[in-house]
């Protein structure tokens, strides 16, 4: 694990070349600057990825996590967090058929025209989503057991640890969130003894653009509260972790909501997320990926987050829960190119 020294910014290149090989163990110190400081251990798993749950729109798409290529892929990752959650994991509910296949201890090899068959889906799938977003118009989407299995199997084949971002959209006519889907999905994974931790809600900031109504912090926060409270009667579910509340970055309305969550909720959170997205891909341009005031920006608004988590509820963990260079699905020609390294 790399232990780092204070003042560090000129060293910066030779961390990363350090970090990218996992046999090295790196210990990097100033000069003349008398013994270095420790300033921070790198956590195990700081390297996690989110699985967007647009993929559960189709049983199809989720045969693409039983691809021996992206297991090998995804298992080099580990130890890791594989977040299922994003935009569309508040448009789903789940539907039990009353069958399982449970988890597979062995990948289930798909052929290479099965492989380009769901990828040349997936383009136009990808399109569709594009749209959506655009019109802030979206299906709801139910998912079976079998959604659960493929993305359990995955995560535990692979060697991630799952967490499973649940539908904070289910509201009752008083505004709290209606729990009862919740329920019934952590029923099954007790059934089926899996072990994972959860979410609820994806950028509650962005509750009024998606589906027309706000939801504020205070009622977040007792909403996670409430979540807490479910898991806790549960013996399986007792020591599972939640993570939340993955607001948008700090700005505005989304700070306000953040200190209101706080304050109701804190002390039924593990950790406290929040997304941070350099620049709407829909609208920038190779510039933008190498301005350092853009570059900068994410030291900025991680302290204002920080800060706040502080101010409310010390010694709580501060997770970046979500991020990439561009916002709107990434920006093309960029975000996939040299220049997003930077970022």
């Amino acid at each position: 694990m790399p232990e780092v020294a204070a003042n560090l910014r000129p060293l910066w290149a030779l961390c990363v070349l350090c970090a990218i090989s996992s046999s090295v163990e790196a210990r990097v110190r100033l000069r003349g600057q008398g013994p270095g400081r420790l300033l921070h251990r790198v956590d195990p798993n700081f390297v996690s990825v989110t699985i967007d749950s647009s993929l559960a729109e189709d049983p199809l798409f989720m045969r693409m996590l039983s691809s021996p290529k992206v297991r090998v892929l995804a298992k080099a990752l580990s130890p890791a967090f594989v977040r299922f959650g994003g935009t569309r994991q508040d448009f789903m509910q789940f539907q039990p058929q009353g069958k399982s296949r449970g988890p597979k201890s062995q990948p289930k090899p798909l052929s290479g025209w099965w492989e380009e068959h769901l990828l040349a889906l997936w383009r136009k799938q990808k399109q569709r989503l594009t749209e959506e977003d655009a019109s802030r118009k979206y299906r709801q989407v139910k998912f079976t057991e079998s959604t659960l299995d493929e993305l359990y199997t995955f995560a535990n084949v692979s060697g991630l640890d799952l967490i499973f971002g649940l539908n904070a959209l289910l509201r009752n006519d008083d505004n709290s969130w209606n729990s009862s889907n919740a329920q019934a999905l952590l029923r099954y994974c007790e059934e089926r003894r899996y072990r994972l931790s959860w979410e609820l809600g994806n950028e509650p900031n962005s509750f009024e653009k998606k589906a027309g109504f706000r939801v504020n912090g205070d009622q977040l926060g007792r909403d996670f509260t409430r979540l807490r409270e479910i898991m806790s009667q549960s013996p399986w579910h007792r020591s599972a972790r939640l993570y939340g509340p993955d607001v948008g970055q700090p700005r505005g309305r989304t700070v306000d909501l953040l200190d209101g969550f706080l304050h109701s909720g804190a002390d039924a959170i593990d950790a406290c997320t929040w997304h941070h997205y350099y620049v709407n891909g829909r609208d920038t341009s190779l510039e933008d990926f190498l301005d350092p005031k853009v570059l900068d920006s994410l030291v900025a608004k991680t302290k204002r987050v920080i800060e706040e988590v502080r101010r409310v509820s010390p010694g709580k963990p501060v997770w970046l829960g979500e991020t990439s260079s561009a916002y709107g699905g990434g920006a093309v020609g960029l975000s996939d190119t040299f220049a997003a390294g930077f970022m």
